[in-house]
């Protein structure tokens, strides 16, 4: 049976839902600290506000928040400048993981980008999160070339809040 689903824009009242979400991309038994506070959550949206085309998404499930995503529409020199979108940020709450939420807010993301004429929707997962690989694997992505990471800041809150 398919959830039933609604999906907007997020804005910077749901700043402290989409900071407890964030925290549950990963096992807090294992020691990890909450990924962000609800001040710096505010922060980033209000620094995602400036871009124009990169936006965070709230899933809501019977009006209540389950899930979100951000969703980046850009082009690059290459492909003819055509569009393309990067999927990030991907978190469905743990209590309803499996209920196919995460494919629904997915295939959302995708009309979203298929509206706005992208080509493709890329996304990049932590080598850690095997079961959100074998999650997009089965929705239909395929894993395309090795994404590189190069640490250029020791200061993680690199976002200045004025």
């Amino acid at each position: 049976m398919k959830p039933s689903i609604s999906v907007r824009e997020a804005t910077l009242e749901d700043a402290e839902m989409l900071a407890r979400l964030m925290a549950e991309m990963d096992d807090p038994s294992k020691g990890q600290i909450p990924f962000i506070d609800s001040d710096r959550m505010r922060c980033v949206l209000k620094s995602m506000a400036a871009q124009r085309f990169f936006r965070v998404y709230l899933v809501l499930e019977n009006a209540l928040p389950v899930a979100s995503f951000s969703l980046m529409i850009f082009s690059s020199p290459a492909h003819q400048g055509m569009p393309q979108a990067l999927l990030d940020a991907v978190v469905v709450t743990r209590m309803r993981r499996g209920a196919g939420i995460g494919e629904a807010m997915v295939k959302y993301a995708l009309e979203l980008a298929r509206a706005a004429g992208c080509y493709k929707m890329m996304l990049s997962s932590n080598l850690k999160r095997v079961a959100a690989h074998r999650f997009y694997e089965n929705i239909g992505f395929e894993q395309h070339g090795i994404s590189f990471a190069l640490p250029i800041a020791e200061n993680s809150h690199a976002i200045s809040c004025i």
